[in-house]
């Protein structure tokens, strides 16, 4: 889901693109548009908050969420391949408020 303050990369897609043992630029494809679009993005480390090993973020998400056309709240359907090390977002689902 993408945050208001980061897009965290999810743990998975972490280990496949290595970057516990070095930060390095993301490939990232946005198959949901057309024609589909490339960007390369930066990562960045934090720690977690039971002081247990990192998370990876992407830095400049808000740049990444306006190429993307991803909104706060929404969800994010993607795959990683681990050869080509590109991160593939395939589908955005909006999200919709719940009325009572």
């Amino acid at each position: 889901m993408a945050g208001e303050d980061y897009f965290r990369i999810p743990d998975p897609v972490s280990r496949k693109a290595r970057l516990d043992e070095g930060l390095k630029d993301l490939n990232i494809r946005f198959l949901h548009m057309d024609p589909p679009l490339q960007i390369t993005n930066g990562t960045r480390r934090e720690k977690r908050p039971n002081g247990r090993g990192y998370r990876y973020a992407l830095t400049c998400w808000k740049k990444f969420m306006k190429a993307a056309r991803i909104k706060v709240r929404d969800q994010v359907h993607y795959s990683f391949d681990e050869n080509e090390q590109v991160l593939s977002v395939e589908r955005v689902v909006p999200y919709v408020k719940r009325t009572k």
